[in-house]
């Protein structure tokens, strides 16, 4: 089997790989492509090296990533127009690969027309998505959806298009590449974006970040603002939200979040309404796989997850949330003992192993 994967990576990485690789240009194709890769920014790029593993062919477009796919247009004797570059090199490298699967992640702008056009060079055409979408977005070209939202799965089956669970995993040769472990040096942490979709999350950071030490790590917490302007004065002398202004740290990304997550004692995660009171969101395996103790919002499917209280703990509410950590931070032993019994979990579970397994044998029926 060939599978040829389609992700984008978030700009703000890309734009720090490049000021931290002055030379990446200089690279070829291939060598540009591993160095991006070994720096553990996104699940795709471990779906494409267990590919390999699992005794398949695999190629990853990573399309948003100018210096490299115009690389490979290069190499290749590929001709593209500066207006659509992302698309035409990615079609390109489609027809070129010649792939029995194309797996696309959420990347709704690639929905549609240039779906249509990728059909006409490969067996099937395969999604993930679990991030909320527009009814209007085209999905009739699409052959398989996989997601670990149980609700859209159940949505997808009734609209028409097979669909299946699975969960998210966690890549272990990460623990090959950070120091692992290390001491606990964050007492809570949360890692993780702020923006429009992520309604419960900012309330719940809100009310932390007021009553507990938090340090935050993700994106969308800061905003820039033109000077002189009434909107910069106004943030400056009278911030929306103070509190998690204060606890912001920075942005983290691939094996630097790694290392965030694995030196907190604790680290906080919560679930968006659209998962109808399940849980399983990619923070909980990374989270655990470096054994840290997750301080997770209770689902329905939780404990189908991991064993509460001695894998993971759990908290109903949000004062029930601050009551658990106030035990367990003036307890570390008995969380870092949790964090560790979840990594046990994790690597035995939800491996990427367990999950190529899974995705190849879905795969097969529908080729």
């Amino acid at each position: 089997m060939k599978i040829q994967y389609l992700t984008q990576y978030y700009q703000p990485f890309l734009d720090k790989f490049y000021a931290r690789f002055p030379d990446f240009n200089s690279l070829s194709y291939q060598q540009m492509l591993q160095l991006l890769l070994n720096q553990y920014f996104a699940d795709t790029g471990a779906a494409y090296h267990y590919t390999f593993k699992h005794g398949h062919e695999a190629f990853i477009i990573i399309a948003n990533c100018e210096a490299l796919q115009k690389k490979w247009a290069f190499e290749n004797n590929v001709k593209y127009s500066e207006s659509n570059w992302e698309k035409e090199i990615a079609l390109a490298q489609i027809k070129h690969f010649k792939p029995t699967v194309f797996y696309i992640e959420s990347i709704f702008g690639f929905f549609g027309t240039f779906l249509n056009e990728a059909k006409l060079y490969c067996n099937k055409v395969v999604a993930w998505i679990s991030t909320p979408f527009s009814p209007s977005l085209p999905l009739h070209n699409i052959d398989v959806i996989f997601s670990s939202t149980q609700q859209f799965v159940k949505s997808f089956n009734e609209y028409g298009i097979k669909a299946y669970y699975l969960l998210p995993a966690f890549d272990s040769r990460v623990l090959d590449e950070i120091k692992n472990p290390q001491p606990k040096s964050i007492p809570l942490s949360f890692v993780g974006g702020w923006s429009d979709v992520h309604e419960n999350r900012k309330q719940f950071l809100k009310y932390f970040a007021k009553q507990a030490p938090v340090k935050i790590w993700g994106y969308g917490y800061q905003q820039f603002y033109s000077r002189r302007t009434w909107a910069y004065y106004k943030h400056r002398f009278f911030p929306d939200n103070p509190e998690i202004e204060k606890a912001f740290v920075e942005e983290v990304w691939g094996l630097n979040m790694y290392d965030v997550l694995q030196k907190s004692l604790i680290t906080l995660n919560i679930h968006e309404a659209l998962l109808k009171g399940d849980v399983g969101n990619m923070r909980m395996f990374e989270a655990s796989g470096v054994g840290t103790m997750l301080l997770n919002d209770y689902g329905n499917n939780l404990a189908q997850l991991f064993e509460i209280d001695k894998e993971i703990v759990s908290y109903k509410s949000f004062p029930e949330a601050l009551e658990k950590y106030n035990y367990y931070c003036t307890h570390p032993e008995k969380a870092i003992e949790i964090g560790l019994n979840a990594q046990k979990r994790t690597l035995r579970d939800y491996n990427y192993d367990v999950y190529m397994e899974n995705l190849l044998s879905y795969l097969k029926q529908h080729i």
